[in-house]
């Protein structure tokens, strides 16, 4: 994920990029230090900006239904009894990024009261290039994190006391961008291309094609930073990237491009995934809080689902208020992003759903970077207490 510093006097376009480090970005025994590289700062004008699969092995799968694929709030969603006695819990949920339009379902769960509905009181805590959820998570500071599947695995790994409860997207959104002129469609058609892939993105491609069998000496790889220039000029013909983020830039520059999912070709993942604790999940009342902030999350995101112009709006002029965000590429990300949050699975399951294949595949892919992952360190318990066999909170 990188980013553009906001300046005081311009409207800036602070970039979202997925970067599945593998677990290498942590030392042995030690909590990941940053969420994410950083960009330098450049005019939004001109300048490029800015989500496995898993299910506890011993988790039954719930049983498919024909509820809707997203979560609706009751009419009238007033703050509870709880919330109206005065006696919410006071929570907080860190983010692994900042304020944009990531994280827009929090922001409706904020507005529209869903949180105080569960009795709780949530804070949500930007995150950044220096703040990783996983030791804010684990020290008990936050009752939950949003971060990336690798980082979260590696920390489980390193002996962190976390599981996953949840996925927000339930694609992997790594890419290969090329223009539509030109276009990679499938893994073989890299071969004889200049391919831009930075430096923290190089263990994915190394992973991605040991997955399809590629023969790398094929494909000419040159290092690139984490804009689209060198794309939009020509001077490499494809690019690792997050699919709702740098097409959106090209877009805004007027390049048509075609985006390859990683996830098409042999590399599922799901992403942005949500942490928690593992020993609050043996916890009655910390379960319960935990039930409760994610049934929140799901009708936050299902409103993301169904209105994403509010969600900029949420994005731009309040939550993201001090980032200047653009606009446009705020309301180009979210529609994009969108396609990753709901599928067949979230449909029968609800949001945030791990299934058993979606984690092996989460697994497998993990494992192709030498990343250690296994089924137990994905949980769908918190999410069984929300839907309780249903697709919508109940």
């Amino acid at each position: 994920m990188t980013f553009l510093l906001p300046r005081p006097d311009t409207e800036i376009a602070v970039s979202r990029r997925h970067v599945l480090r593998l677990g290498v970005l942590l030392g042995a025994g030690g909590l990941l230090a940053a969420c994410s590289p950083g960009a330098p700062t450049q005019p939004a004008a001109s300048a490029p900006t800015v989500a496995p699969q898993p299910t506890v092995a011993a988790q039954p799968t719930v049983a498919a239904t024909s509820a809707p694929a997203v979560a609706s709030a009751p009419q009238s969603a007033g703050v509870t009894n709880a919330a109206a006695s005065g006696t919410l819990t006071p929570v907080s949920l860190q983010f692994c990024y900042l304020k944009n339009v990531q994280f827009a379902g929090s922001y409706f769960a904020t507005t529209q009261g869903y949180y105080k509905n569960a009795g709780l009181d949530v804070t949500l805590l930007p995150g950044g290039p220096s703040v990783a959820p996983e030791p804010i998570v684990v020290a008990g500071k936050a009752v939950a994190g949003v971060t990336h599947t690798a980082e979260a695995v590696s920390a489980i790994i390193n002996g962190a006391d976390l599981q996953i409860i949840g996925a927000t997207f339930q694609k992997n959104p790594t890419c290969i961008v090329s223009k539509a002129e030109k276009p990679i469609k499938t893994p073989t058609d890299l071969y004889g291309m200049k391919v831009g892939i930075s430096d923290t993105n190089a263990p994915i491609w190394n992973s991605f094609v040991k997955a399809n069998q590629l023969d790398a000496s094929r494909v000419n790889v040159v290092t690139v930073g984490f804009d689209v220039t060198s794309l939009a000029s020509g001077e490499i013909d494809g690019l690792m990237a997050f699919a709702p983020n740098e097409p959106s830039i090209l877009k805004l520059q007027g390049v048509d491009t075609y985006t390859m999912l990683l996830s098409d070709f042999k590399y599922p993942l799901v992403e942005d995934v949500y942490v928690a604790r593992a020993s609050d999940l043996k916890d009655a009342a910390k379960m319960a809080t935990l039930v409760g902030l994610m049934k929140a999350e799901s009708f936050g995101w299902a409103d993301v689902l169904k209105s994403p112009d509010t969600a900029v709006s949420l994005a731009v002029d309040n939550f993201g208020k001090d980032l200047k965000l653009d606009r446009a590429q705020q309301q180009l990300d979210v529609v994009a992003q969108n396609d990753f949050l709901a599928d067949a699975d979230t449909k029968s399951h609800g949001l945030f759903w791990m299934t058993d294949d979606k984690v092996a595949g989460t697994v497998a892919s993990l494992a192709l970077g030498d990343v250690a992952a296994t089924p137990e360190m994905f949980t769908n318990a918190v999410l069984a207490g929300v839907y309780k066999g249903g697709a919508t909170p109940s």
